[in-house]
């Protein structure tokens, strides 16, 4: 074996081990233990001092990030969930029950996850100053962006697959991360503002929406969203051009902090109304942008069990609800999905992959042989019906998979074509004694019979009862040894061949 091939063994043993670990990473919990990096900061940002005391009263503060990855993993491009807490943009804390669950959860599933602060700060009493601290915290959001795509290499995500969740005011981060990406669509509020009461100072421009941070050549929209009881600032930014990013809206229909549909948060009428859910959805579905939706009837704010991100006391039958549709909407979005086909010639079998999304292959024949190449031509050694399969796996080695059965023929070693007819032949020698060759050939699968009788019609012996596939057979009919262990005279025998509709008899003459 030269060296060349002997590597090319050993490559495809590795892969067939890596890929057949790695099925079910992402949908089911693969990591027993998770490696925790505690207040990474990803940038330094004003904050308004607490207690508020106006829009121009700031001190910069470092803005950081736990940092959740699967111990022991080694895939070198994994999916990232990162997570932002409620609070109103008035409280809060990356510490929040519901987003560090989500996020040792996930890191199980194989990804790598993060809960992040961001700025807060405002005035409940005024709509300019809340229209501020959700910009604060769009930009904050970016900034985390362009971050962590920096420090992808390092952190061994893919760039292409960043995911936000927020809750509540981290879903209206989430949301605007997608939906506010032009300067133009920038609140009137976020630019220098005079005095406003009640605040008695001035406010200052906040800047572009990627003012705050580095990194400035880097993306700063995620590659998908779910918005945990959120909203949006209205609905007309919601455009066609945002529809490449897939989001995953979840909302009590009676939710009175964050209304499901058009109303002010916390129903104060000193905040303009946002459009939740409901209208999110419909604008959606205006646009034929491709969303998911989970809507529950009755109920009000943070349904799964707590209250602002702690658990109260513990989460309740929501909650795996929720988790479960967060998993499956993230690994759709990554996912490849398996597609193949293929044309038989004889034995060998050239399969073609239709796969999207797909960047490696594992290709199992159904015969104990495998392939990691995308478009393998394979000949099997039998003939008979295989459960050929095709797991795609993508870049950050989500896989799905594809089975076909297939139905190949190999030809009888001396033959060259299959019979494109079924045929009795004439036995050789003819007369006999004591045995002979009966020649036949079958052009279809079936179920064969090939018998012995004599002339009065009695079964002499049976030389064939069993199914063949197509190909050309013989057998040999020995007078001596009969089945039925008994002596047939000299005379005149007929041998008959059935095969599916095919009915043919021929004589033979036994000379003692």
């Amino acid at each position: 074996m030269s060296k060349k091939v002997f590597c090319l063994v050993l490559l495809t043993g590795f892969y067939s081990i890596l890929f057949s670990q790695s099925t079910q990473r992402y949908t089911t919990s693969q990591f027993t233990e998770v490696q925790t990096h505690t207040n990474a900061v990803y940038t330094i940002a004003p904050q308004l001092n607490s207690p508020y005391a106006g829009e121009s009263q700031t001190t910069n503060v470092n803005l950081s990030l736990h940092i959740f990855q699967p111990q022991g993993d080694t895939v070198q491009k994994r999916p990232m969930l990162v997570c932002f807490h409620g609070g109103g943009f008035m409280s809060g804390k990356k510490e929040h029950d519901d987003m560090m669950e989500f996020s040792k959860i996930f890191a199980r599933y194989g990804y790598v996850t993060a809960t992040a602060q961001y700025r807060l700060g405002m005035n409940a009493l005024s709509n300019t100053s809340a229209e501020r601290a959700v910009y604060r915290a769009i930009q904050d959001s970016r900034a985390l962006l362009r971050y962590l795509r920096e420090n992808a290499a390092s952190l061994k995500i893919s760039p292409e697959h960043i995911y936000i969740l927020g809750s509540s005011a981290g879903a209206f981060m989430a949301l605007h991360n997608i939906v506010m990406n032009k300067e133009s669509e920038r609140p009137a509020g976020t630019f220098a503002i005079n005095k406003f009461p009640p605040t008695l100072d001035n406010g200052p421009d906040l800047g572009t929406l990627d003012a705050i941070g580095g990194y400035q050549t880097k993306g700063s929209q995620a590659n998908g969203i779910v918005a945990l009881w959120g909203a949006v600032k209205h609905t007309d930014l919601v455009e066609i051009n945002d529809s490449k990013i897939p989001m995953l809206l979840v909302h009590g229909t009676k939710d009175s902090i964050v209304p499901f549909g058009l109303g002010s948060p916390f129903q104060l009428p000193t905040l303009a109304a946002t459009y939740g859910s409901q209208l999110i959805d419909q604008k959606l579905i205006s646009l034929n942008y491709a969303h998911e939706t989970y809507f529950v009837d009755g109920m009000g704010h943070e349904f799964y069990g707590v209250l602002n991100g702690m658990w109260s006391p513990k989460p309740n039958q929501y909650w795996d609800i929720v988790a479960n549709k967060v998993r499956d909407f993230l690994f759709n979005i990554h996912k490849p999905t398996a597609s193949f086909s293929h044309s038989i010639n004889k034995a060998q079998v050239a399969f073609t992959n239709t796969s999207a999304k797909g960047v490696k292959w594992l290709w199992d024949f159904g015969d104990g042989e495998t392939s990691t190449l995308q478009n393998p031509v394979h000949t099997y050694k039998q003939s008979g019906t295989y459960a050929a399969s095709l797991t795609a796996y993508s870049e950050v080695l989500s896989a799905d998979t594809k089975k076909e059965n297939i139905a190949v023929i190999v030809t009888d070693i001396n033959s060259e074509l299959l019979p494109s007819t079924t045929e009795l032949f004439q036995n050789y020698p003819n007369p006999f004694n004591p045995e002979t060759t009966i020649r036949y050939k079958v052009q279809a699968a079936s179920q064969v019979s090939l018998k012995v009788y004599d002339i009065l019609g009695n079964e002499v012996a049976t030389l064939v009862n069993e199914f063949k596939q197509p190909g050309n057979y013989q057998v040999t009919f020995n007078a001596r040894h009969l089945e039925r262990s008994r002596k047939i005279p000299s005379g005149v025998y007929f041998y008959r061949l059935r095969a599916n509709q095919f009915n043919a008899t021929r004589k033979l003459v036994l000379m003692k």
